[in-house]
This record gives C-alpha cells, sequence and structure tokens, in this order.
C-alpha cells in the first residue's frame, strides 16, 4: 500500500465503528483497492487517491534540497514566499535585493511600497518577505508559494470533485458490482485545499459526483501524524464533517 492508501485504511476504520477495511493486492487490471466490510457483513467498494498539484510539489522539493540561503550582503535574517514555482532566480539574486531594502530600513514588504520593494516584487516574482529574529548567522529561508485566490470550504470540495470525475476514479469504481463505492480523496498536508480542509466547516451541499461514485470522503492528516479530519458526502447526504480524531499506529 502507497501513503495516501495507509492513511485512508487507518481512517475509516477509526470512523467506522466495526468496519475492516481488506486490501486488493491483484490490481493489474485496474481495479479498486479496498473491500469495505461493515458490521452487519455488507461490503462496499473503496478506491483511494492522492490529490496532488505536480507543479506545487516539485517547488516544495527544490525548496527543501536547496535549503537555506547564506547570504554575503543581509545582515538579517528574512523569510520570502515566492509567487512563483521557479525559485532559481530568486536563490542566485534574493540576497542583493534584500540586502538593499535593509539599507532603506524596511523589515517587510508589501504594505510598504517603494522602488526597491516594487523591484524584488517584480524582478524575482516574490509575494511576500519580512526579517526575521534569528540567534545564529542571518539566514533567507523560502517559504512555499501560497497560490492564488481564497482559501475557503470550497476548495476543498471543489478538489475532491475534480478527482472524482477523473477518468480512472470512474471507471474502477463504476466496474464494483457493490451498492456503495467510495472514493478517498487524500489531500496533502502543506497545500491550499489541506488548509481549507483543516480550517473550515464544509458546506452543507450534495457533491457534484459522476454515477459511478455514491460516497466522498476528504481526508487530512494534522501535525501530529496520528491525528486526521475527514469530510464525507454521499449521492443522497451534505457535506459533513467528522472531529478532528486520532487513531493509532497499527
Amino acid at each position: 500500500m502507497n501513503h495516501a492508501e495507509v492513511v485512508a485504511k487507518r481512517a475509516l476504520e477509526a470512523v467506522l465503528e466495526g468496519a475492516r477495511l481488506k486490501y486488493r493486492s491483484a490490481q493489474s487490471h485496474g481495479e479498486y483497492d479496498f473491500d469495505l466490510h461493515y458490521a452487519d457483513g455488507t461490503i462496499a467498494a473503496v478506491e483511494v487517491t492522492a490529490a496532488i498539484n505536480e507543479s506545487y510539489m516539485r517547488t516544495l522539493a527544490r525548496i527543501r534540497n536547496g535549503g537555506r540561503i547564506i547570504p554575503k550582503y543581509c545582515k538579517k535574517s528574512w523569510v520570502i514566499i515566492p509567487a512563483t514555482d521557479e525559485i532559481r532566480e530568486i536563490r542566485r539574486s534574493a540576497d542583493q535585493y534584500l540586502a538593499k531594502l535593509e539599507e532603506e530600513g524596511i523589515d517587510s514588504f508589501p504594505p510598504v511600497r517603494t522602488r526597491s520593494t516594487r523591484q524584488i516584487c517584480r524582478d524575482l516574482r516574490i509575494f511576500f518577505g519580512a526579517a526575521v529574529f534569528s540567534d545564529g548567522e542571518p539566514t533567507i529561508e523560502i517559504w512555499p508559494p501560497i497560490g492564488a485566490g481564497a482559501v475557503g470550504p470550497r476548495l476543498a470540495v471543489k478538489t475532491g470533485e475534480t478527482e472524482a470525475w477523473k477518468e480512472d476514479n470512474r471507471k474502477k469504481l463504476g466496474a464494483a458490482k457493490t451498492v456503495e463505492r467510495h472514493l478517498v480523496v487524500y489531500i496533502p498536508a502543506g497545500s491550499l485545499p489541506w488548509s481549507a480542509l483543516m480550517s473550515f466547516s464544509p458546506p452543507s451541499t450534495v457533491p457534484n459526483a459522476p454515477e459511478e461514485i455514491t460516497d466522498i470522503w476528504l481526508l487530512g492528516q494534522g501535525e501530529n501524524q496520528n491525528e486526521f479530519v475527514a469530510w464525507y458526502a454521499s449521492s443522497n447526504q451534505t457535506w459533513h464533517t467528522r472531529e478532528r480524531f486520532a487513531s493509532q499506529k497499527p
């Protein structure tokens, strides 16, 4: 099982009293992932998918692999948030741009608007920057881009619905002979949909899902890897949230 499947098994077994998910190891012909065995003996089909923004994940990898920037010119430590997934020019030039801001007595941007703040935002496509206290030598830390648009409950729901309409998920669950056909959408930590899942209550609407899928779960892990948040909806039930819950490691 991959990470999303392991998390889904642990989370659903914690939420659904008496239920067990049995992994289907034979999937050479595109079968769904789990048989969900309810306490009353009925069985449902479960497919697990991860809602991954490939561009965002590549950016995270570049940031992590490169580490913090050790400046030659800056006398303070800074954190900066790019507005782009391309960070090579930021690594090359941020030190000089930020040092100029220090000379002008600027510790954060925006909303301060000077020629220098406009230049760093325009030339390096940096969305935000701030000087921070540091005990040791100065460093410049790049935080992940926050993306565009407002974060709200519809963002998480839209992520789940997008996965539901993908052809491979529809095909796998459409071939199941069970009455219930569940899609579990694992949302990785750090993404905007994950922030929405963790911070808001879901809207009281029925999901926009194809007929092949009867039930949808949105699932995210908290900072504690044994803590989860799950939103659930079905073809005849509006979105609702399960309380934050903990699941012991198997």
